[in-house]
């Protein structure tokens, strides 16, 4: 595969809180879902926000992942943040191993320039509710699996990890809402829309 510029290596490592979560989700028996919104017991099923091509990711449903860094990438996600653009994957038809990871994260900026990024948390889940997204062919990228997983019911939470943005192992990219809205309108199929 070749790696485009904006594609980067998901971090394997962070600090105690990532690491908590890393190890949390080695068992293979929970994964997380980052949300704002803290002091819930239950996850109850959504429709996403999503500007993709890919319906799969549009369903109704609770979202959860492997890996901590998208996690907490949801969770510390403001309400300012008018959007975010996103994915994490392993090349090919199956889940690799973690060092295979891809991620992509960039935050539209607020006015002012800054990350729209603040303290939320990261729910640890029982896997087994969920179900992985299947593999697909990604104009792009070519073939990828994402670390992205669906259930469709009500999901008790197992635990509330706080997460703040010091957390997030990677640097999140910025980029400008109204000129990633045009290129969304002119070219549905062009993610990440950066250029």
């Amino acid at each position: 595969m070749t790696v485009p510029a904006w594609l980067q290596r998901a971090p394997t490592r962070g600090d105690g809180r990532w690491t908590h979560l890393a190890a949390a989700v080695a068992s293979g028996e929970v994964l997380l879902h980052g949300s704002p919104t803290p002091g819930l017991t239950a996850l109850e099923p959504r429709a996403p926000i999503d500007h993709s091509l890919d319906l799969y990711s549009k369903q109704t449903a609770v979202f959860a992942t492997e890996d901590p860094t998208w996690a907490i990438s949801y969770a510390i996600r403001s309400a300012r943040c008018r959007r975010f653009l996103n994915t994490c994957f392993y090349p090919g038809p199956f889940p690799g191993d973690w060092s295979q990871r891809r991620i992509f994260l960039s935050y539209a900026a607020t006015t002012d320039g800054l990350a729209p990024t603040e303290s939320g948390v990261v729910y640890v889940l029982s896997s087994a509710a969920f179900t992985r997204m299947p593999s697909y062919h990604d104009p792009v990228l070519g073939q990828i699996t994402e670390c992205q997983w669906v259930s469709t019911g009500t999901v008790p939470v197992v635990a509330e990890v706080p997460v703040a943005p010091e957390n997030l192992p990677s640097r999140p990219l910025l980029h400008d809402f109204d000129s990633v809205t045009r290129r969304v309108a002119t070219d549905p199929a062009g993610f990440p829309w950066l250029s």
